[in-house]
């Protein structure tokens, strides 16, 4: 009984380790979304104490359009960008589940239909683009991880991708 509960209790440590992974996933999720072009929506720390970043699809403010070909595949990109982050950083991803429903969701809005052999592709292609954007990236991206520690504000996040030339 007493290694069930010892195994079930949660330590600082488990903290710190869930903080410094939802901080990776949100960076993965901040710099691919700026790197596609997407202008940030909101930034804020939740009651968690974790920041989390959202994204305008469009600066057209219609909040009920159907998406064409272009924004989704820049959506595919920014849903797969958090758990690849972890991959590369923990070699596994424990978030994501959401990112995949809201693109899911994204999907269903997209002007073309898109079956499911379709959806996976773009799926899949998101995930190798965030990978690739990530690694070609990878000193902006430890850079935003620490201001994703640090909770920086949005300016002081998009500075530091910016300063990458």
């Amino acid at each position: 009984i007493a290694d069930a509960l010892a195994s079930t209790k949660k330590t600082r440590d488990d903290d710190v380790e869930k903080s410094a992974r939802i901080c990776v996933h949100e960076a993965g999720h901040f710099l691919c979304g700026y790197l596609c072009g997407l202008p940030v929506k909101s930034y804020e720390i939740t009651a968690e104490d974790v920041p989390c970043v959202e994204f305008h699809v469009t600066g057209s403010g219609d909040l009920a359009r159907e998406y064409t070909n272009e924004e989704i595949a820049a959506l595919s990109v920014v849903a797969m960008s958090g758990s690849v982050a972890e991959v590369i950083e923990f070699e596994q991803a424990k978030g994501g589940a959401n990112d995949l429903v809201a693109l899911d969701g994204c999907f269903r809005r997209s002007k073309e239909f898109l079956g499911a052999a379709k959806q996976e592709d773009l799926t899949r292609w998101g995930a190798l683009l965030s990978y690739q954007l990530l690694t070609e990236n990878k000193e902006i991206f430890a850079k935003l991880v620490q201001a994703f520690k640090r909770k920086d504000s949005i300016k002081d996040c998009i500075a530091i991708i910016e300063s990458r030339s």
